[in-house]
C-alpha cells in the first residue's frame, strides 16, 4: 500500500515539512506585466491553489493531481482596481476559483459598481499557519470595507486544504463578516465559484438542491440549469436563481459530475447564505460554469427582492464554503 507523504514524514524518511504542504509567496507570472502578489499553497497529493492577497484573498487557479479544477477567463491584467465604477469589474474578471462579490452591492445596481469592489481591496494581517508535517494548510487574512461617514465592515477570512475522513482533497473557505463600525451595515455578498474544463464539458451535470428554479431572461429559458449545453460560437450567458428546499439542515451542498465521472461537490451554510445563482457561459473559448451562494438574490424582475442581513455594530455573522473532490 502507498504510503501518504504525511505518513512518510512521520516515519522520519521526508526531512522538511515542506514536502507533505507548503506556502510560497511570489510576485505575478513571469513574463507578463501583472506584478501582484501571489500565495501558492501545496498539499502533496492533493490540491494546488493560489490566493489573492491584492485581490480580497480570493482563491485564482486550483489545480487537482495536475488537472485545473477552476475557470480561468481570457483576461489576463490581474491588477486589483483602485476604484471601480459601471462595468470596469469586468475588465479585471481572471476567473480563478473564488471571486468575492459585495460588500456594498452584488450585481448590476445603478451608481454602484458591478459587483461591488471587495475583490480589489487588498487583504491585511495575513498569517499562514506552519504544517508541522501534517497534510494541511492555513492561511488568515482580513479584508477592510470601510468610510469615514458611511458603514464599515471587516471580513475576517480564513482558508483551509487538506483530506477529508475519506481521503478527498478540500477547500474550505470560512468568512466572518464584523460591523466595526457604528451605524447599522447591510451585507451584500455572493461568491462567485468558477469551475472550468475538464470537469466543465458539454453533458456535464448540475445537481442542485433547489426546490424551484428560475431562469433570468428568455437566453437562460433556452437552456437547461441541469445539464451543460454543447458549445456555441456566439456571445451569450445564461444566469439562473434557484429557490432552496426547506428543510432544518443548516448547509446545503452541490453536486458538479463530469460526464467521465469527475465530481466536485460545493457546500455552503444555507443559514447565512439562502440565496443559490448558477452562471454558464457556453461560448467556445469562454466555456465556463458558475455557482453563486449569497445574502440576497441578484437583481432582476424574475428574482425574488428580499432586503440583505444587517449588522449592528459589532455584530458578526459567518459564511462558509467548502469544495470536496470525489
Amino acid at each position: 500500500m502507498r504510503r501518504t507523504a504525511e505518513e512518510l514524514r512521520a516515519a522520519g524518511l521526508l526531512a522538511a515539512d515542506s514536502a507533505v504542504a507548503r506556502v510560497t509567496d511570489r510576485l505575478g507570472m513571469p513574463g507578463s506585466p501583472d506584478n501582484a502578489r501571489v500565495l501558492e499553497a501545496v498539499v502533496t497529493g492533493g490540491l494546488r491553489f493560489e490566493v489573492l492577497p491584492d485581490r480580497g484573498f480570493d482563491v485564482g487557479a486550483v489545480e487537482n493531481a495536475g488537472l485545473p479544477v477552476a475557470w480561468r477567463s481570457p483576461v489576463q491584467d490581474a491588477r486589483a482596481l483602485s476604484a471601480p465604477a459601471g462595468d470596469d469589474w469586468l475588465s479585471r474578471f481572471t476567473g480563478g476559483l473564488l471571486v468575492t462579490c459585495g460588500l456594498g452591492s452584488i450585481g448590476a445596481v445603478a451608481g454602484a459598481p458591478l459587483h461591488g469592489d471587495v475583490s480589489h481591496r487588498p487583504a491585511s494581517a495575513i498569517r499562514i499557519a506552519p504544517s508541522r508535517g501534517r497534510a494541511r494548510v492555513s492561511l488568515r487574512a482580513d479584508i477592510e470595507s470601510e468610510s469615514v461617514f458611511g458603514p464599515a465592515l471587516r471580513v475576517q477570512r480564513r482558508i483551509r486544504s487538506g483530506f477529508d475522513s475519506e481521503g478527498r482533497p478540500f477547500l474550505d473557505i470560512r468568512d466572518r463578516v464584523v460591523n466595526t463600525g457604528v451605524v447599522p451595515a447591510p451585507v451584500h455578498l455572493l461568491y462567485h465559484v468558477n469551475l472550468g474544463a475538464p470537469l466543465v464539458v458539454p453533458g456535464t451535470r448540475v445537481e442542485l438542491p433547489a426546490a424551484t428554479t428560475t431562469p433570468r431572461d428568455d437566453t437562460s429559458r433556452a437552456l437547461d440549469s441541469r445539464v451543460l449545453p454543447a458549445a456555441r460560437s456566439e456571445l451569450s450567458e445564461a444566469v439562473f436563481h434557484h429557490a432552496p428546499e426547506e428543510g432544518p439542515e443548516p448547509t446545503r451542498a452541490a453536486r458538479v459530475i463530469s460526464p467521465a465521472g469527475q465530481a466536485v461537490e460545493l457546500a455552503w451554510s444555507h443559514a447565512t447564505l439562502p440565496h443559490l445563482h448558477q452562471w454558464v457561459l457556453p461560448t467556445r473559448g469562454r466555456w465556463a460554469l458558475a455557482l453563486e451562494p449569497a445574502t440576497v438574490a441578484l437583481p432582476g424582475e424574475c428574482f425574488p427582492r428580499t432586503p440583505p442581513p444587517v449588522l449592528a455594530p459589532g455584530d458578526r455573522r459567518t459564511h462558509r464554503l467548502r469544495l470536496t473532490l470525489h
